[in-house]
């Protein structure tokens, strides 16, 4: 092989290289994630958010509801009252037998502050795909998802409320708001 043909193959493969990592380092876009929320509102995300630095936050189980609502409260005593920003509660309940899953919703729906309830979707489709997204590992974890503006994936946590797993948080969305602005 003569050495022009060597340098054009190693910078061919430069390339190469340096569009997959672009491609692994680009945001990760939001599958579609539907419902209706306890105010009757229709929620089509990531679109909804649009516009908003949003946290999602998914729980797949009853004794998910701890962690998540913890994570929910802190974030929007925090944030709530930034108009750049949004908090979804999404309980994921397919797994839920159809025959119970309206008592379940309704019971769930009584222990929401009406303030919430505009941005409070049970997700009732698409759980598989979205386990997969969040790389669900622990049932009874919070899976938090925040999006940037645009709607695109910056960042995902799970596990139960921590100070150190907050302040993870709480950095990455001052610096997208920040950008925002």
């Amino acid at each position: 092989m003569t050495n022009f043909r060597k340098i054009n193959w190693c910078a061919a493969l430069f390339c190469f290289l340096a569009l997959a990592c672009a491609i692994a380092q680009a945001p990760q876009p939001m599958p579609k994630v539907e419902g209706d929320s306890f105010s009757g509102r229709h929620v089509v995300l990531p679109d909804d958010s649009k516009g908003k630095v949003a946290v999602l936050v998914f729980g797949f189980t009853k004794a998910s509801k701890t962690p998540t609502s913890l994570w929910a409260q802190k974030t929007l005593g925090e944030f709530g009252s930034n108009a750049g920003f949004e908090l979804y509660q999404l309980p994921v309940l397919e797994d839920v037998p159809r025959l119970i899953r309206g008592m379940v919703i309704s019971g769930i729906k009584k222990g929401v502050p009406e303030k919430v309830h505009d941005h409070f979707v049970p997700i009732v489709h698409g759980e598989a795909e979205l386990k997969k997204f969040v790389n669900y590992s622990e049932p009874d974890d919070a899976y938090l998802v925040t999006l940037n503006p645009v709607g695109n994936v910056t960042q995902q946590l799970h596990g139960p409320f921590t100070d150190a797993a907050y302040t993870q948080l709480r950095v990455q969305i001052q610096s997208l708001l920040s950008h925002q602005n």
